[in-house]
């Protein structure tokens, strides 16, 4: 039997969903609503730091060198620097129904880690892409910025705190028209 989950996939500015089906050691992907499965050949190389990946007929390298700032793997692909997100489709449905709570300047956790740094303090005005908090996870240390200007009204976390996707870091009222 098939063991199938779906999952939203952005890559550089294109969203698709995907399915990834298992059965034993073999492997199938379905990448659009539309297409059929097509079964990926995959195994690590490079003392598993990349992923040799046979996908439609081609051959990629897949190398992981990262996370960025808002959480999405940094990868690059055949030698070429590219923007990877991968999420489940429970949580890419439940972001979307926060609509324009990115807009509305809440900062809100992308991936598990822990709370290494505060930047700014409540009352405190800041410009939109201003570092604000710094997150580490997986090893490494994110800097997540400002979404708008405005005034910072609320922090929920706290130094050394652990957090979860979807947890508010930083609350920012925008400026008006900001």
């Amino acid at each position: 039997m098939w063991m199938k989950k779906r999952y939203v996939l952005k890559f550089e500015d294109e969203q698709q969903g995907a399915v990834v089906a298992r059965q034993g050691t073999e492997t199938a992907v379905q990448v659009c609503d539309e297409c059929e499965m097509t079964s990926v050949n995959y195994h690590t190389v490079l003392s598993g730091k990349a992923i040799s990946l046979r996908y439609g007929g081609r051959l990629h390298l897949i190398h992981i060198t990262g996370l960025d700032n808002n959480g999405n793997l940094a990868i690059t692909m055949n030698g070429r620097p590219v923007q990877l997100s991968v999420m489940d489709e429970l949580k890419a449905q439940a972001l979307d129904s926060l609509g324009s709570a990115t807009g509305s300047g809440t900062i809100a956790a992308d991936i598990p880690g822990l709370v290494v740094e505060i930047k700014v303090q409540e009352g405190e005005k800041v410009h939109q892409g201003e570092p604000v908090i710094v997150i580490e996870a997986m090893k490494m240390q994110n800097e997540l910025v400002a979404a708008v200007s405005g005034t910072v009204t609320g922090i929920p976390v706290e130094k050394g705190q652990a957090v979860n996707p979807g947890d508010p870091l930083i609350i920012i009222e925008p400026e008006p028209g900001g």
